[in-house]
């Protein structure tokens, strides 16, 4: 009579001969099966069957299927260079659905298959050359949001190079249709920021909030927009009902802001006054967001950590990388910066042990491969510079960011922290007690009203100037 363990093992080959590998699996990995050697050499014959399965799955486009059999020959056993080939092939033939998407003008769904296919270990050069076409095109997509043009083009330029290079001629095309299409919106918003410029100056509120809505419907997160909508609602609930709003903009009024901070918008009279405690926080951060030349994340406080970004992050600089929630710290002492570092960190190649300071033009790397350039533009100034030069990104959509000292300077030169073409004189940004400034040549507007020379700001601030405008945004967990 046939031993318990022998009648289990007939069992699994039996659910092995009928395609039911999982099952087979489970059978010869039973206690009583297990350490037999007729069992052993079934259950490596087992592996190099399930991979063979798996190649002719993905020959037939079964994708799935075939990730699913190498995952479950790796839980066997498999020869670990048996399943690399095979999750390679799989990789190559994934990466036809991913330029698929592509090729529909689609990069979202081309990363979110690519992170998917990643989590279960299909990873090669195809894929990865897929990857970097859409994570440009996804940044090129958002910066156009805000009416970044001239960084989205770039970015959809660098896209094309890259779909080209790959010989992705239907993807090439698809990103060329997306700069036409960026062009005609750049085009038909300039009539439209310049009408909100113009309403602005007159302090006419419902125009200012019609010409607001017309902005971000075609650039639906243009920062002086947004904030222009925001003091135009705090404007006109103040205002009594008859008149107030011209006729065309009333249907939209409610989309305008969400439900939730409709309430708070009828019952504010006031623009929020100035309070130097805004800026006078430890580790106080906020985006500033220059037209015609992109956001900036400031941090002002003297120590800044360096990290990866997430829910439960610290880090006042969130990169999205295969770095540590706190990796490295950047110290402003005097006149100098020191770098810290908690996890390996590595300053112009050289691993940094206990601590370095760090001069303008290093670059520092987190880890493996996230890389930063500091920059001190001016050197009179203890504000400085991180941009990242890898191929990473922070988690915020900004061009890069700013320890802020005790100014920041935007102008044409060099020696500016932001440096803004169209800007014909500087504007300065500067720190005094324990609130922002804003200094430029002239009159200009801070919240829609005039001030000559310079005038204090708030976490919500628009500055609109000649030839020149800005606004401050609050961060999400800080409160304003």
């Amino acid at each position: 009579m046939l031993g318990q363990w022998r009648i289990v093992l007939r069992q699994a080959e039996e659910a092995a001969r009928q395609g039911r590998y999982a099952e087979a699996y489970d059978l010869a990995s039973r206690p009583e099966v297990a350490d037999h050697q007729q069992a052993v050499q079934f259950r490596g014959k087992l592996a190099l069957d399930l991979i063979a399965r798996a190649t002719r799955r993905g020959g037939v486009d079964d994708l799935e299927g075939a990730i699913d059999d190498l995952d479950l020959a790796e839980r066997i056993g498999a020869p670990p260079d048996s399943l690399a080939a095979a999750r390679l092939n799989l990789a190559d033939r994934s990466a036809q659905e991913v330029r698929r998407y592509l090729d529909g003008g689609d990069p979202e769904r081309a990363l979110e298959r690519i992170e998917v296919l990643q989590r279960r270990k299909i990873s090669g050069p195809a894929l990865r050359g897929a990857r970097e076409i859409a994570e440009a095109w996804r940044l090129a997509t958002s910066e156009g949001r805000r009416g970044e043009f001239g960084r989205a083009f770039e970015q959809l330029e660098r896209a094309e190079r890259l779909a080209a290079g790959m010989g992705s001629h239907q993807a090439e095309k698809a990103v060329a249709a997306a700069k036409v299409e960026l062009e005609n919106r750049r085009k038909s918003s300039v009539n439209l920021v310049e009408t909100l410029y113009l309403a602005l100056a007159d302090e006419s509120w419902p125009r200012i909030l019609t010409a607001a809505e017309a902005v971000l419907g075609a650039i639906p997160e243009h920062p002086a927009a947004r904030q222009a909508r925001t003091n135009a609602w705090r404007k006109i609930a103040a205002m009594s009902p008859q008149g107030a709003i011209p006729p065309r903009a009333t249907p939209n009024l409610v989309s305008a802001v969400p439900p939730a901070e409709f309430p708070r918008v009828a019952t504010e009279r006031r623009t929020p006054s100035f309070s130097p405690r805004h800026f006078d926080e430890p580790n106080r951060r906020f985006l500033l967001w220059v037209d015609a030349v992109g956001g900036f994340l400031v941090c002002l406080g003297d120590r800044v950590i360096l990290g990866r970004a997430g829910d439960e992050s610290q880090a006042d600089v969130p990169l999205l990388g295969d770095i540590s929630r706190n990796h490295a710290e950047l110290v402003r002492d005097g006149d100098a910066y020191l770098l810290k570092p908690n996890h390996a960190t590595f300053l112009n190649g050289k691993q940094v042990i206990g601590q370095a300071i760090v001069r303008h033009g290093d670059v520092l790397r987190l880890g493996s491969t996230v890389e930063l350039e500091f920059q001190r533009p001016s050197p009179m100034s203890t504000t400085a510079k991180l941009v990242v030069v890898s191929r990473h990104r922070l988690s915020l959509a900004v061009q890069s960011v700013l320890l802020m000292g005790e100014t920041c300077i935007i102008g044409q030169n060099a020696q500016s922290h932001i440096v803004a073409r169209q800007i014909s004189k500087p504007v300065v940004l500067y720190r005094q007690a324990g609130g922002l400034w804003c200094r430029a040549e002239g009159a200009f507007e801070v919240d829609g009203r005039t001030r000559a020379s310079r005038a204090p700001l708030t976490l919500t601030s628009s500055v609109l100037g000649d030839g020149f405008s800005f606004s401050l945004e609050t961060l999400g967990e800080q409160p304003v």
